[in-house]
């Protein structure tokens, strides 16, 4: 873990904002630290109704105690409900609840923060019933944290919404058919020189061309070769089943995956619908595996969206339906962190 600077309320929010990638709406996140040292990000969505708090707030407390080695806690409510002047601060007994339940879980809340559209400032105010003093949003853009982290390459983005705008930009349905209709001579044989050419592709990064991206979409189309690919993207030797649901002591290569990522982003360029479920199925197991659930919820949305019986989209859609986490997002040794 990366030591921490955090020194103002500015820095805390715009490290928020770089650690997820995207600024967050109706939410609360959790920042869990070591000692001074920064550990995992945790969000949640704000409940619509606060009859259940208790339970919410167990959720929340049991989450940031996957971090075996956490001792503290930041927080941040990111939330559309007036707060400012003359306005009570919303979620009080919510917020109340969760310092309780992980102050009970031996994790010590240092600070609270909230943040609006326009502006962000201490949970707690002067008077008990309110916020502090309200800061201009803009005023993160000179925030220290925030120019180191813009320095080293990072960037907040709008939402954690999946951008696919190079969906169907240059279909080309007649060679992904051909591709299909080759392999059925020695489909065996078809499928291995796409695994290779995979391989290769992810392995040596070199640009590929129309033609191997439609032999690597036809074969995509062959579940068995779906599932192969998607276990050996980590590039880690271990069982089938552990290392699709990321539930491994040893890290993936994250590099390796986000190369990976970047082919079947690649692929939807020459993708039909009827092509797509596959490349966007296998996008949402990445954004789950990197703890983005609402990107993965999305892209199962999209995939289901043209193929409905898409089983493996189906699947993961009932996880995280569910609530399921992969594995190595639970665990700073092993979870995503942007190369970028």
């Amino acid at each position: 873990m990366e030591p921490i600077r955090i020194s103002s309320p500015a820095d805390a929010i715009s490290y928020i904002g770089h650690s997820l990638g995207y600024w967050p709406q109706e939410s609360l996140v959790c920042v869990a630290l070591d000692g001074a040292a920064l550990g995992p990000t945790l969000r949640v969505n704000l409940p619509v109704a606060t009859e259940h708090v208790e339970t919410y707030a167990e959720g929340v407390a049991h989450s940031v105690g996957f971090d075996k080695d956490a001792t503290a806690v930041l927080m941040a409510l990111f939330t559309r409900q007036q707060w400012g002047k003359g306005h009570t601060k919303p979620f009080a007994s919510l917020i109340q609840e969760v310092k309780r339940r992980l102050l009970a879980a031996g994790l010590i809340v240092h600070d609270v923060w909230i943040a609006g559209p326009e502006s962000f400032a201490t949970y707690d105010g002067a008077n008990p019933t309110t916020c502090g003093k309200e800061t201009p949003l803009v005023a993160l853009e000179s925030s220290t944290l925030n120019a180191e982290l813009v320095y080293q390459g990072s960037a907040i983005g709008q939402s954690d919404t999946p951008a696919i705008p190079e969906l169907f930009t240059a279909v080309d349905h007649d060679a992904v058919e051909s591709a299909l209709r080759g392999m059925t001579t020695n489909p065996a044989k078809s499928l291995d020189a796409v695994y290779r050419l995979w391989m290769d592709l992810i392995d040596h990064g070199d640009e590929p061309t129309d033609e191997q991206l439609a032999k690597v979409l036809a074969g995509l189309q062959h579940v068995g070769l779906r599932d192969q690919i998607l276990a050996d993207m980590p590039g880690i030797n271990e069982p089938m089943g552990a290392t699709l649901f990321g539930a491994t002591d040893e890290a993936p290569q994250w590099e390796r995956i986000d190369s990976s990522e970047k082919l079947l982003r690649q692929l939807l360029t020459i993708a039909a619908p009827m092509h797509a479920a596959a490349p966007l199925t296998m996008l949402g197991h990445i954004c789950w595996w990197k703890g983005k659930g609402t990107a993965a919820a999305n892209y199962m949305h999209v995939a289901l969206t043209f193929d409905p019986d898409y089983h493996l989209a189906r699947l993961l859609a009932q996880m995280l339906g569910a609530g399921v986490v992969s594995g190595w997002a639970q665990h700073k040794n092993t979870a995503y962190r942007d190369h970028k």
